[in-house]
């Protein structure tokens, strides 16, 4: 029975504010007004829209930052890797770019330190005190139910003393209470919401601070920079890199010199029998069936990549290639052409074989490495396949961010870290 006697008090107190709440909605009992901790209540839930909307706001920026600090980087070092050995100012030119890629990296460390965690520290002060606002408004119909109680008590006919003086210790705690809670928060939501100038004035300034030391840092390292890559180009004007083509001359096996047979080859073989032609009418001799040997190469000669080493420089070039000859190569050619055709279209059966997810609208594929900083958010790593889903309540969608699953886990993910395949 004693175990009973708790659980029936806050089934009676639950009871007693049910019904004070109905008869308040129904207009046949007053309620105790506070004007002033209304206007508290409505600053307190316009800072805290504010701050929600800020925070979200620099999350957002900060995520961005971290992409174009992975593009950035990525295009710095492709730049590294095209400025040659042998150029002017190579070495300072590498250590420019990494000084430039170690201060983004510090920028984007100063804005999550400075701005994105600080302002989420903020924030969760705001729970706790809607926690404690609600608490108030509930000893408060407690206060108004205990009032209404002993009002009915008093205007009875027949006085029962005992239950008035009951319901008189019942409004008594009820009223201190309320009291209580009631006097903290009128002191601490108009602090809480005075506070609000600090700190709007505090971290934009940390923002403005960051990117003016950023931004004044790469400048400077941009402009070092467009200077060593100005001397290389003064350098290339004076002619300090020009080269004279050179003939590769490789030895042959026989010891002979191999040259690359001429792109005209076949042009000047047939003019070179034209004139052999004309020379040998003018000695009288006859030129109407002009016959040549074919000579086929040897396959054995071959050589694996599919060029002929050739035993005798003037038996190579005496002799124009023979239309079998030409129907072979256009042959060998098409089939090539086909094989390759066969390769591509592997390559889109396989990538097409990718299966979609239950439910999901379309895939993405990672573009950067993403690792999650909340509990509803997807880790993922470049390359990886992330099936796109919709909201479960489309009114939670947030700009610049997907909804998807990836091994086996439903969060959330930005949409900038991802291309859709």
């Amino acid at each position: 029975m004693a175990d009973l006697n708790p659980f029936s008090k806050v089934l009676q107190k639950h009871a007693g504010r049910a019904k004070e709440r109905l008869l308040q909605n129904l207009g046949k009992a007053d309620r105790t007004t506070d004007e002033d901790f209304d206007l508290h209540v409505k600053n307190f839930s316009k800072q805290q829209n504010a701050v929600m909307r800020l925070h979200k706001e620099f999350k957002n920026y900060y995520m961005c930052l971290r992409a174009m600090q992975a593009a950035r980087r990525s295009l710095m070092d492709t730049v590294c890797e095209l400025y040659e050995p042998c150029w002017d100012g190579v070495e300072q030119f590498l250590i420019k770019t990494e000084v430039s890629n170690k201060n983004f990296e510090d920028f984007c460390d100063k804005i999550n330190c400075e701005l994105v965690v600080p302002v989420g520290s903020y924030l969760y002060q705001f729970p706790e005190y809607t926690n404690k606002i609600s608490k108030r408004n509930r000893k408060l119909l407690d206060y108004d139910n205990s009032r209404h109680n002993l009002q009915n008590l008093e205007t009875m006919k027949k006085r029962e003393e005992t239950k008035i003086a009951k319901a008189k210790e019942q409004l008594e705690e009820a009223r201190n209470h309320f009291e209580v809670i009631n006097s903290e928060l009128h002191d601490e939501l108009p602090a809480l919401y005075d506070s609000r100038v600090s700190f709007f004035a505090t971290h934009l300034q940390n923002l403005f601070q960051a990117e003016a030391g950023f931004h004044t840092q790469d400048a400077s390292l941009f402009l070092e920079m467009d200077g060593i890559l100005d001397n290389l180009n003064q350098a290339y004007k004076k002619g300090a890199f020009a080269e004279k083509p050179k003939l590769c001359i490789e030895p042959s096996k026989n010891g002979a010199e191999s040259k690359m047979p001429d792109p005209d080859y076949f042009l000047s073989k047939d003019n070179m029998v034209s004139e052999k032609s004309q020379e040998s009418k003018a000695e009288g001799q006859k030129t109407d069936d002009i016959k040549f040997d074919d000579k086929m190469i040897d396959e054995g000669k071959v050589q694996e990549d599919g060029s002929s080493v050739s035993t005798n420089e003037s038996t190579a070039f005496s002799t124009p290639p023979t239309t079998t000859e030409r129907n072979m190569n256009l042959e060998m050619l098409s089939e090539m052409s086909a094989n390759e055709e066969i390769t591509e279209e592997d390559k889109s059966e396989n990538k097409s074989e990718i299966p979609l997810g239950v439910n999901a609208l379309y895939q993405v594929q990672g573009t950067y490495k993403y690792t999650a900083e909340d509990v509803d958010e997807l880790s993922f790593n470049v390359g990886d396949i992330i099936n796109v889903v919709a909201y479960d309540d489309p009114e939670e969608q947030e700009e610049g961010w997907l909804m998807g699953i990836f091994n086996g886990k439903k969060g959330l993910f930005p949409a900038n870290f991802t291309t859709r395949i």
